[in-house]
Protein backbone atom coordinates (compact mmCIF):
# COMPACT_ATOMS: atom_id res chain seq x y z
CA UNK A 1 0.00 0.00 0.00
CA UNK A 2 1.23 3.49 -0.78
CA UNK A 3 -0.21 6.98 -0.73
CA UNK A 4 -0.65 8.86 -4.02
CA UNK A 5 -1.74 12.44 -4.54
CA UNK A 6 -4.20 13.03 -7.40
CA UNK A 7 -5.50 16.54 -8.07
CA UNK A 8 -4.62 17.60 -4.54
CA UNK A 9 -6.38 14.65 -2.90
CA UNK A 10 -4.73 11.72 -1.16
CA UNK A 11 -5.59 8.14 -2.15
CA UNK A 12 -4.23 4.74 -1.15
CA UNK A 13 -2.91 2.52 -3.94
CA UNK A 14 -3.24 -1.18 -3.12
CA UNK A 15 -2.62 -4.41 -5.02
CA UNK A 16 -2.60 -8.20 -4.60
CA UNK A 17 -5.20 -8.09 -1.88
CA UNK A 18 -7.66 -10.76 -3.03
CA UNK A 19 -7.20 -12.78 0.17
CA UNK A 20 -8.27 -9.84 2.34
CA UNK A 21 -12.01 -10.39 2.84
CA UNK A 22 -12.87 -6.75 3.49
CA UNK A 23 -10.93 -5.39 0.52
CA UNK A 24 -12.15 -8.16 -1.79
CA UNK A 25 -15.73 -7.39 -0.80
CA UNK A 26 -15.14 -3.73 -1.68
CA UNK A 27 -13.74 -4.79 -5.06
CA UNK A 28 -16.75 -7.03 -5.67
CA UNK A 29 -19.12 -4.22 -4.76
CA UNK A 30 -17.54 -1.82 -7.26
CA UNK A 31 -17.58 -4.57 -9.92
CA UNK A 32 -21.25 -5.28 -9.24
CA UNK A 33 -22.13 -1.59 -9.48
CA UNK A 34 -20.19 -1.17 -12.72
CA UNK A 35 -20.63 -4.45 -14.60
CA UNK A 36 -23.44 -6.23 -12.74
CA UNK A 37 -21.42 -9.26 -11.63
CA UNK A 38 -18.73 -10.10 -9.10
CA UNK A 39 -15.90 -12.61 -8.60
CA UNK A 40 -16.77 -14.04 -5.21
CA UNK A 41 -18.02 -17.41 -6.44
CA UNK A 42 -14.83 -17.84 -8.49
CA UNK A 43 -12.63 -16.84 -5.54
CA UNK A 44 -14.35 -19.27 -3.17
CA UNK A 45 -14.00 -22.08 -5.72
CA UNK A 46 -10.22 -21.94 -5.31
CA UNK A 47 -9.60 -21.43 -9.03
CA UNK A 48 -8.50 -17.79 -8.71
CA UNK A 49 -4.75 -18.07 -9.25
CA UNK A 50 -1.84 -15.71 -8.58
CA UNK A 51 -1.67 -14.55 -12.20
CA UNK A 52 -4.87 -12.52 -11.66
CA UNK A 53 -3.69 -9.39 -9.87
CA UNK A 54 -5.84 -6.56 -8.51
CA UNK A 55 -4.78 -2.87 -8.51
CA UNK A 56 -7.09 -0.37 -6.83
CA UNK A 57 -7.36 3.12 -5.38
CA UNK A 58 -9.03 3.80 -2.03
CA UNK A 59 -10.50 7.07 -0.82
CA UNK A 60 -10.20 6.44 2.91
CA UNK A 61 -11.78 2.96 3.07
CA UNK A 62 -13.91 3.27 -0.10
CA UNK A 63 -12.69 1.57 -3.27
CA UNK A 64 -13.11 4.10 -6.07
CA UNK A 65 -11.04 2.93 -9.06
CA UNK A 66 -9.61 -0.36 -10.28
CA UNK A 67 -7.71 -2.33 -12.95
CA UNK A 68 -7.15 -6.10 -13.07
CA UNK A 69 -3.91 -7.45 -14.51
CA UNK A 70 -4.06 -10.97 -15.96
CA UNK A 71 -0.64 -12.45 -16.73
CA UNK A 72 -1.26 -15.06 -19.42
CA UNK A 73 1.12 -17.34 -21.28
CA UNK A 74 0.39 -18.04 -24.94
CA UNK A 75 1.92 -20.09 -27.69
CA UNK A 76 1.99 -17.67 -30.62
CA UNK A 77 2.91 -19.16 -33.98
CA UNK A 78 4.94 -21.82 -32.16
CA UNK A 79 6.71 -19.49 -29.71
CA UNK A 80 5.89 -19.06 -26.02
CA UNK A 81 5.02 -15.49 -25.07
CA UNK A 82 3.89 -13.83 -21.86
CA UNK A 83 1.14 -11.25 -22.37
CA UNK A 84 -0.48 -8.94 -19.85
CA UNK A 85 -4.19 -8.36 -20.36
CA UNK A 86 -5.88 -5.41 -18.65
CA UNK A 87 -9.48 -5.86 -17.61
CA UNK A 88 -12.23 -4.82 -15.19
CA UNK A 89 -11.18 -1.20 -15.67
CA UNK A 90 -13.66 0.84 -13.63
CA UNK A 91 -14.11 3.96 -11.54
CA UNK A 92 -16.91 4.85 -9.15
CA UNK A 93 -19.32 7.20 -10.91
CA UNK A 94 -18.67 10.06 -8.45
CA UNK A 95 -14.89 9.86 -9.06
CA UNK A 96 -14.76 9.73 -12.86
CA UNK A 97 -12.85 12.20 -15.04
CA UNK A 98 -10.43 12.97 -12.22
CA UNK A 99 -7.40 11.04 -13.49
CA UNK A 100 -7.71 7.97 -11.27
CA UNK A 101 -7.65 5.42 -14.09
CA UNK A 102 -4.63 7.17 -15.58
CA UNK A 103 -2.68 6.69 -12.33
CA UNK A 104 -3.58 2.99 -12.25
CA UNK A 105 -2.67 2.56 -15.92
CA UNK A 106 0.69 4.25 -15.42
CA UNK A 107 1.35 2.10 -12.35
CA UNK A 108 0.58 -1.16 -14.13
CA UNK A 109 2.54 -0.29 -17.27
CA UNK A 110 5.60 0.77 -15.26
CA UNK A 111 5.52 -2.44 -13.22
CA UNK A 112 5.00 -4.86 -16.11
CA UNK A 113 6.53 -3.33 -19.24
CA UNK A 114 9.82 -5.19 -18.76
CA UNK A 115 8.18 -8.42 -17.61
CA UNK A 116 5.94 -9.20 -20.58
CA UNK A 117 5.99 -9.43 -24.36
CA UNK A 118 2.80 -7.44 -24.93
CA UNK A 119 0.01 -5.49 -23.23
CA UNK A 120 -3.50 -5.88 -24.60
CA UNK A 121 -7.12 -5.28 -23.65
CA UNK A 122 -10.65 -5.37 -25.02
CA UNK A 123 -12.16 -1.87 -24.96
CA UNK A 124 -15.81 -0.88 -24.91
CA UNK A 125 -16.84 1.58 -27.61
CA UNK A 126 -17.22 4.38 -25.04
CA UNK A 127 -13.50 4.36 -24.11
CA UNK A 128 -11.80 3.86 -27.47
CA UNK A 129 -10.28 7.35 -27.21
CA UNK A 130 -8.85 6.72 -23.73
CA UNK A 131 -6.35 3.91 -24.30
CA UNK A 132 -4.40 5.47 -27.21
CA UNK A 133 -3.12 7.98 -24.62
CA UNK A 134 -1.04 5.09 -23.26
CA UNK A 135 0.16 3.80 -26.63
CA UNK A 136 -2.62 1.29 -27.37
CA UNK A 137 -3.70 0.73 -30.97
CA UNK A 138 -6.88 -0.91 -32.27
CA UNK A 139 -6.28 -4.10 -34.23
CA UNK A 140 -8.51 -6.45 -36.19
CA UNK A 141 -9.21 -10.05 -35.33
CA UNK A 142 -10.13 -12.75 -37.83
CA UNK A 143 -12.12 -15.95 -37.66
CA UNK A 144 -12.22 -19.07 -39.81
CA UNK A 145 -15.25 -20.91 -41.13
CA UNK A 146 -16.07 -23.65 -43.59
CA UNK A 147 -18.90 -25.66 -45.06
CA UNK A 148 -19.37 -29.06 -43.44
CA UNK A 149 -19.80 -32.30 -45.35
CA UNK A 150 -21.30 -34.88 -43.04
CA UNK A 151 -19.22 -38.03 -42.76
CA UNK A 152 -19.59 -40.88 -40.33
CA UNK A 153 -17.34 -40.18 -37.37
CA UNK A 154 -15.65 -42.94 -35.38
CA UNK A 155 -15.60 -40.71 -32.30
CA UNK A 156 -18.26 -40.75 -29.61
CA UNK A 157 -19.23 -37.51 -27.90
CA UNK A 158 -20.97 -36.87 -24.61
CA UNK A 159 -22.11 -33.64 -23.01
CA UNK A 160 -20.27 -32.93 -19.79
CA UNK A 161 -21.94 -32.27 -16.45
CA UNK A 162 -19.59 -30.21 -14.31
CA UNK A 163 -21.96 -30.37 -11.37
CA UNK A 164 -20.51 -33.87 -11.26
CA UNK A 165 -17.14 -33.74 -9.52
CA UNK A 166 -15.63 -36.24 -11.95
CA UNK A 167 -16.38 -34.02 -14.94
CA UNK A 168 -15.37 -30.90 -13.00
CA UNK A 169 -11.96 -32.40 -12.26
CA UNK A 170 -11.64 -33.66 -15.83
CA UNK A 171 -12.21 -30.13 -17.12
CA UNK A 172 -9.69 -28.62 -14.72
CA UNK A 173 -6.95 -31.19 -15.32
CA UNK A 174 -7.39 -31.04 -19.10
CA UNK A 175 -7.29 -27.23 -19.08
CA UNK A 176 -4.29 -27.22 -16.74
CA UNK A 177 -2.28 -29.47 -19.07
CA UNK A 178 -3.75 -28.31 -22.37
CA UNK A 179 -1.47 -28.30 -25.40
CA UNK A 180 -1.46 -25.49 -27.94
CA UNK A 181 -3.95 -26.20 -30.72
CA UNK A 182 -4.17 -22.88 -32.57
CA UNK A 183 -2.02 -20.14 -34.07
CA UNK A 184 -2.65 -18.22 -30.83
CA UNK A 185 -3.28 -20.56 -27.87
CA UNK A 186 -3.55 -19.83 -24.16
CA UNK A 187 -1.62 -22.31 -22.01
CA UNK A 188 -1.39 -23.05 -18.28
CA UNK A 189 -4.41 -20.97 -17.27
CA UNK A 190 -6.98 -23.47 -16.03
CA UNK A 191 -8.28 -20.92 -13.53
CA UNK A 192 -9.62 -18.64 -16.27
CA UNK A 193 -11.17 -21.59 -18.11
CA UNK A 194 -12.98 -22.59 -14.92
CA UNK A 195 -14.24 -19.02 -14.49
CA UNK A 196 -15.97 -19.03 -17.87
CA UNK A 197 -17.22 -22.59 -17.57
CA UNK A 198 -18.85 -22.32 -14.15
CA UNK A 199 -18.33 -19.08 -12.22
CA UNK A 200 -19.20 -16.12 -14.47
CA UNK A 201 -22.63 -14.69 -13.68
CA UNK A 202 -23.33 -12.94 -16.99
CA UNK A 203 -22.89 -16.00 -19.20
CA UNK A 204 -21.32 -19.41 -18.93
CA UNK A 205 -20.05 -22.24 -21.11
CA UNK A 206 -21.20 -24.70 -18.45
CA UNK A 207 -23.68 -26.31 -20.83
CA UNK A 208 -21.42 -26.11 -23.89
CA UNK A 209 -18.78 -28.65 -22.91
CA UNK A 210 -18.43 -31.86 -24.94
CA UNK A 211 -16.03 -34.67 -24.14
CA UNK A 212 -14.62 -36.67 -27.07
CA UNK A 213 -13.20 -39.66 -25.25
CA UNK A 214 -11.20 -41.24 -28.08
CA UNK A 215 -9.39 -37.92 -28.61
CA UNK A 216 -9.16 -37.20 -24.88
CA UNK A 217 -10.40 -33.73 -25.78
CA UNK A 218 -12.98 -31.27 -24.50
CA UNK A 219 -14.71 -29.07 -27.05
CA UNK A 220 -16.40 -25.82 -26.06
CA UNK A 221 -19.13 -25.50 -28.66
CA UNK A 222 -22.65 -24.38 -29.46
CA UNK A 223 -25.22 -25.00 -32.20
CA UNK A 224 -27.26 -22.30 -33.93
CA UNK A 225 -29.65 -23.82 -36.47
CA UNK A 226 -27.38 -25.43 -39.09
CA UNK A 227 -24.16 -23.85 -37.77
CA UNK A 228 -21.66 -25.35 -35.35
CA UNK A 229 -19.75 -22.71 -33.37
CA UNK A 230 -16.51 -24.01 -31.91
CA UNK A 231 -15.10 -21.72 -29.21
CA UNK A 232 -12.17 -23.73 -27.93
CA UNK A 233 -10.56 -27.16 -27.77
CA UNK A 234 -8.84 -28.44 -24.64
CA UNK A 235 -6.61 -31.48 -25.06
CA UNK A 236 -3.31 -32.55 -23.57
CA UNK A 237 -1.91 -33.43 -27.00
CA UNK A 238 -2.13 -31.72 -30.38
CA UNK A 239 -5.14 -33.08 -32.25
CA UNK A 240 -6.63 -32.58 -35.70
CA UNK A 241 -9.35 -29.91 -35.76
CA UNK A 242 -11.12 -31.81 -38.52
CA UNK A 243 -11.60 -34.78 -36.19
CA UNK A 244 -13.27 -32.53 -33.64
CA UNK A 245 -15.56 -31.01 -36.25
CA UNK A 246 -16.53 -34.42 -37.56
CA UNK A 247 -17.26 -35.64 -34.04
CA UNK A 248 -19.46 -32.65 -33.20
CA UNK A 249 -21.31 -32.25 -36.51
CA UNK A 250 -24.93 -33.43 -36.54
CA UNK A 251 -27.20 -34.27 -39.45
CA UNK A 252 -28.33 -30.62 -39.43
CA UNK A 253 -24.83 -29.14 -39.46
CA UNK A 254 -23.87 -27.44 -42.71
CA UNK A 255 -21.33 -24.90 -41.54
CA UNK A 256 -18.72 -24.49 -38.81
CA UNK A 257 -17.41 -21.22 -37.36
CA UNK A 258 -14.20 -21.28 -35.32
CA UNK A 259 -13.66 -18.65 -32.63
CA UNK A 260 -9.90 -19.07 -32.90
CA UNK A 261 -7.42 -19.09 -35.76
CA UNK A 262 -5.94 -22.33 -36.99
CA UNK A 263 -2.26 -22.88 -37.56
CA UNK A 264 -3.12 -23.81 -41.13
CA UNK A 265 -6.30 -22.16 -42.43
CA UNK A 266 -5.77 -23.12 -46.07
CA UNK A 267 -9.10 -24.95 -46.41
CA UNK A 268 -11.10 -22.34 -44.52
CA UNK A 269 -12.69 -19.01 -45.30
CA UNK A 270 -10.98 -16.35 -43.19
CA UNK A 271 -12.98 -13.21 -42.50
CA UNK A 272 -12.87 -10.12 -40.31
CA UNK A 273 -14.38 -10.65 -36.86
CA UNK A 274 -15.98 -7.85 -34.86
CA UNK A 275 -17.61 -8.40 -31.50
CA UNK A 276 -20.29 -5.89 -30.54
CA UNK A 277 -19.03 -3.14 -28.20
CA UNK A 278 -15.58 -4.71 -27.92
CA UNK A 279 -12.36 -3.80 -29.72
CA UNK A 280 -9.00 -5.50 -29.29
CA UNK A 281 -6.24 -3.01 -28.54
CA UNK A 282 -2.52 -3.75 -28.22
CA UNK A 283 0.37 -1.59 -27.14
CA UNK A 284 3.20 -0.42 -29.34
CA UNK A 285 4.06 -2.02 -32.65
CA UNK A 286 2.41 -5.36 -31.86
CA UNK A 287 -0.43 -4.66 -34.29
CA UNK A 288 1.82 -6.12 -37.01
CA UNK A 289 1.48 -9.53 -35.36
CA UNK A 290 -2.28 -9.48 -35.95
CA UNK A 291 -2.24 -7.71 -39.30
CA UNK A 292 0.31 -10.06 -40.83
CA UNK A 293 -1.07 -13.31 -39.39
CA UNK A 294 -4.82 -12.67 -39.03
CA UNK A 295 -5.01 -13.91 -35.46
CA UNK A 296 -7.77 -14.15 -32.89
CA UNK A 297 -7.71 -14.49 -29.11
CA UNK A 298 -9.77 -17.54 -28.08
CA UNK A 299 -12.89 -16.58 -26.14
CA UNK A 300 -11.80 -18.34 -22.95
CA UNK A 301 -8.67 -16.15 -22.78
CA UNK A 302 -10.64 -12.89 -22.48
CA UNK A 303 -10.82 -11.12 -19.12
Amino acid sequence: MKNVMINGKNYKLISRYQDDNELRNSFNLLTKQTYNFDFEKWYKSGYWKENCILYSLLDNDKMVSHITVSVIDFIVLGEKKRFVQLGTVMTDEQYRNQGLSRVLMDTVIEEWENKCDMFYLFANDSVLDFYPKFGFISVDEYQASKQISIIESPYSVRKMDIDNVIDLNLLYETAKNAAAQFALSMVDNAGLVMFYCNYFELFSFKYNLFYIQDLNAIAVADYEEDTLILYDILATKKIEIENVLNALATEQTKRAILNFMLINSENYEVSLYKEEDSTLMVMGDKEKLFKNNKLMFPMLSHT
